[in-house]
């Protein structure tokens, strides 16, 4: 099970990059990219958490590079002229992790019992 949780980790990973440094459509919702950014760091950290063997909340390295994941998608961001970078969307990544990382203790110990 591990070996399709890593490799849908994959997919996402590819899949937020590509929409990342895709043009952006234009969308009249207010903020919805945030909430974009939050759910698709949400969903990363779930499927980073059922790829690797240890815990997201006690594996440094993986949330270390969740962290520089989002961030270096804001900062290939500044770089592109169809693209901007954005304090808030990298703070919106950062709190998807953190809610996730909230959660999941609660979550997996009810499935634990």
């Amino acid at each position: 099970m591990i070996r399709i949780h890593r490799l849908v980790f994959l997919l996402l990973v590819l899949s937020i990059s590509y929409a990342a440094f895709s043009p952006q459509g234009d969308i009249s919702i207010p903020y919805i990219d945030k909430i974009f950014h939050f759910s698709a760091f949400l969903i990363l950290s779930l499927f980073l958490d059922l790829s690797i063997e240890k815990t997201l909340l006690s594996s440094k390295a993986a949330l270390i590079f969740l962290v520089l994941y989002a961030l270096s998608i804001e900062l290939v961001q500044y770089f592109l002229p169809y693209r901007s970078a954005e304090v808030f969307d990298f703070i919106s990544d950062l709190l998807g992790i953190l809610v996730y990382l909230y959660f999941a203790p609660k979550i997996n110990s009810r499935f634990t019992r």
